[in-house]
């Protein structure tokens, strides 16, 4: 069976826009990857990869240099490279779905949350690297736990699964805490880069936007897995389902 750890960034109110985001494998792949994984956080002196402290050179990456980050963070990619399937980002401007909801007729929508969910299940169901297993195997998702709309995600969950009867491949859907597995740690770590480059592309003016970098993570990621990402500006008001995603004037990457 495949598994799909997903976290998020972008929650506080200073942030404009919401990303969910992650890896998926298939489940004897991702024992092998904590099992190597491990080894990189015993000999680097790491309990926890919290990536905001990894950015901040705080709690327990104080003092590092930027080389030594990038050598952590490079060492588990390599382990990763072998091993996933590929990475997802997904990120909504917070506003304009908030806009585009309101407009609607409709009792009740969901957050941006769990529509950038929604749109990587889509991806994983339908995608060419990932739809034929996911539909032959199954696939579990696994998300970190306490955020306030993990609720509406699992609701959201079944609702798919029932709609389009996918009992057999949609298998389950729950949420662990970021100490329990390195994977959890890692789709942290895509959530806040890519989330952060999302949000700087959307700042920066067309035909200036910036490299995939910040601190070269993005790029360490990129260039050992495979990563779809997309940030969605706007969304359509459709009878059936409000919002739905439809392409913005730039993505923040794709593969």
């Amino acid at each position: 069976m495949l598994t799909c750890y997903l976290d998020d960034s972008g929650k506080d109110a200073q942030n404009p826009i919401t990303t969910v985001a992650g890896f998926i494998a298939r489940n004897e792949q991702w024992a092998k990857f904590e099992k190597a994984a491990e080894l990189h956080f015993t000999e680097f002196n790491v309990k926890l990869l919290h990536t905001v402290d990894l950015y901040h050179t705080a709690g327990e990456f104080k003092d590092w240099t930027l080389l030594k980050k990038q050598f952590f963070v490079g060492r588990l990619c390599r382990e990763m490279s072998s091993r996933v399937l590929q990475g997802l980002t997904m990120s909504a401007r917070k506003t304009s779905y908030s806009s585009r909801a309101a407009e609607s007729d409709r009792k009740k929508t969901i957050t941006s949350y769990s529509f950038c969910f929604n749109v990587i299940m889509d991806w994983i169901l339908t995608g060419v690297a990932t739809g034929k297993l996911a539909h032959g195997e199954g696939v579990a998702f696994v998300l970190e736990a306490g955020h306030q709309n993990n609720d509406e995600a699992t609701d959201v969950f079944h609702d798919i699964r029932k709609l389009h009867d996918l009992e057999n491949v949609l298998r389950s859907i729950r949420f662990a805490e970021k100490e329990s597995s390195r994977a959890i740690q890692m789709a942290d770590l895509i959530a806040f880069y890519s989330r952060r480059h999302g949000a700087a592309l959307e700042k920066a003016p067309i035909g200036e936007e910036p490299q995939l970098h910040f601190d070269n993570m993005m790029n360490l990621v990129a260039g050992s897995i495979p990563v779809r990402s997309f940030v969605a500006t706007d969304f359509d008001q459709t009878p059936d389902q409000l919002p739905s995603w439809r392409p913005p004037r730039r993505s923040a990457a794709s593969s």
